[in-house]
C-alpha cells in the first residue's frame, strides 16, 4: 500500500486534527507510549558526528520494520493513542526527524513512501533552505536544510511537519519572552507555508522542562517530543529515542534496544557541548 493512501486512511497529514487531552478512564502515565525514533541526518555525505545515517543503512532500519509487520502512527493516531481514545497496538510505532535536513527529500523520505510509512519532520523555520550555521560545524562541513518548496512538495504525501521552534535555541536557557517568540514565530510560519494548523512542537535538545511545556501550550501546542524523558502523562512531553550511526536494524525495537537506549543518553548528554557553544554564541552577538 502507497504512502498517499496510507496517509488517506488514516487521516491527511497536517490538518491540524491533532488531539490530546480527552478524558477516559485510563491513568495518562499509566498509559503505553508506542515506540517512536527520532532521526537527524540520512546523507551520502560524511562527517564526524554520529546523527547522520548513510542511505544504505535507513534503507536496512525501514525494510527491517517493514519486514517484522510494523506499522507507523500518524500524529493523530499518536495523539489519540497517548490520550487512551484509541487502543496501542503491539508493533506500532511512530518515525520523527528533527532539523528538516534536505538529504531527507532523496534519500529518507522516498524509503518511507516505498514502504508505506509516515513521519513527521521538525522544521527550524528560519534556517529552511539555507545550511545549518546554528549548530557546531564537526570537521567543518555544513549540511543544507531542506527548503520551503521541498516542504510543501512532500506535505500531505505520508510526512507531516511540525515546528522545530525558529532558530533551535535550548529553550530552557532562554528568557521566557524570547522562548515564547521562537514557539510562536515558528508556528505561525509553517501554519502559512503549509496552510494547515501546526499542533506539534519538538523541542530542541529534547529540552522540555514545565516552563517550556506551559508556554507550549499558551503558543496553541498540542502535542510535544521530548528526547529519552520518563513519559508522566503530559501530551507536551512525549518521549522519543534517537537513532544513531550504530543502531541496529531493527532500531530501538529489536533485540538491542535497551543498549541503544542507554547508549543514546550518554550521546545525549555530550550534546550539550554543541548547546552551551551555541548559546555562548548568540550572547556574543548580541552583546
Amino acid at each position: 500500500m502507497g504512502a498517499d493512501r496510507n496517509a488517506h486512511e488514516r487521516g491527511s497529514p497536517g490538518t491540524g486534527a491533532v488531539r490530546v487531552g480527552e478524558r477516559d478512564h485510563v491513568q495518562p502515565a499509566a498509559r503505553r507510549v508506542p515506540p517512536i525514533l527520532v532521526y537527524h541526518k540520512v546523507d551520502c555525505r560524511s562527517e564526524f558526528g554520529i546523527t547522520r545515517l548513510s542511505p544504505r543503512r535507513f534503507t536496512q532500519q525501514v525494510e527491517s520494520l517493514a519486514a517484522a509487520g510494523w506499522r507507523t502512527l500518524t500524529l493523530t493516531e499518536l495523539a489519540s493513542t497517548l490520550a487512551g481514545t484509541r487502543p496501542a497496538g503491539e508493533r506500532e510505532f511512530a518515525i520523527t526527524f528533527d532539523d528538516a535536513y534536505r538529504g531527507l527529500r532523496d534519500y529518507a523520505f522516498p524509503v518511507l513512501v516505498d514502504h508505506g510509512f509516515s513521519a513527521a519532520c521538525g522544521v527550524i523555520t528560519e534556517y529552511a533552505g539555507r545550511l545549518n550555521r546554528w549548530d557546531v560545524a564537526i570537521g567543518g562541513r555544513r549540511f543544507a536544510h531542506l527548503a520551503w518548496r521541498d516542504v510543501v512538495r512532500w506535505h500531505g504525501r505520508g510526512i507531516e511537519f511540525i515546528s522545530h521552534t525558529a532558530t533551535h535555541p535550548r529553550l530552557s536557557w532562554l528568557e521566557a519572552d524570547r522562548a515564547a517568540s521562537e514557539l510562536t514565530r515558528s508556528r505561525m510560519t509553517l501554519e502559512l507555508v503549509l496552510g494547515a494548523p501546526v499542533l506539534t512542537i519538538a523541542y530542541p535538545y529534547g529540552a522540555a522542562a514545565p516552563r517550556e511545556r506551559e508556554l507550549a501550550r499558551a503558543a496553541g501546542y498540542r502535542l510535544g517530543f521530548a528526547v529519552l524523558t520518563r513519559w508522566r502523562g503530559d501530551a507536551l512531553a512525549v518521549p522519543r529515542t534517537p537513532v544513531y550511526a550504530w543502531s541496529a536494524a531493527p532500531p530501538v525495537v529489536g533485540p538491542w534496544g535497551v543498549l541503544e537506549k542507554s547508549a543514546a543518553r550518554i550521546v545525549t548528554r555530550g550534546a550539550l557541548v554543541g548547546a552551551v557553544w551555541r548559546h555562548a554564541h548568540d550572547a556574543d552577538t548580541r552583546a
